[in-house]
């Protein structure tokens, strides 16, 4: 029973624009008490998230609810991002290249296509995944 009543924004469907059940709905207004009872909600707010909890219709919604809380497992709700950095080799390995292609009168053109996937195409898959709107690779789907 336990089980069933346990809500996260990682359990449950990618699309949160599902409809949500009533076990869903009690499982958050669980939530909401104990975190009232932690102190994180004043009786006030409590009452306005409860009524919107009992009448959310999809998972987004009771996501809303709960976003601002600290994690139950203690891990952060989405993978911290990698800054990006400005890395000034591939630019300066582009003229590098169209010199050989010029010296070479062509025959070196085919410099280009590891350069493509190297810096356009294996960038492009690692950032947004094989179908360019997933998770990227290596993430927890």
């Amino acid at each position: 029973m336990a089980d069933q009543l346990r809500y996260s924004r990682r359990s449950g469907p990618r699309d949160r624009r599902l409809r949500v059940g009533n076990d869903e709905r009690e499982a958050v207004a669980d939530i909401l008490r104990r975190e009232h009872v932690a102190g994180r909600l004043d009786t006030g707010e409590l009452d306005e998230r409860l009524d919107r909890c009992l009448t959310a219709k999809t998972y987004a919604e009771l996501d809303e609810l709960i976003a601002d809380f600290p994690s139950a497992d203690g891990q952060p709700r989405q993978p911290p991002r990698l800054a990006w950095r400005w890395r000034p080799w591939p630019v300066l390995a582009l003229p590098l290249i169209v010199l050989a292609i010029a010296f070479s009168h062509g025959r070196a053109a085919w410099l280009l296509v590891p350069f493509f996937f190297l810096f356009v195409v294996r960038p492009f898959i690692w950032r947004y995944g094989w179908r360019g709107c997933g998770p990227a690779l290596g993430r927890r789907i």
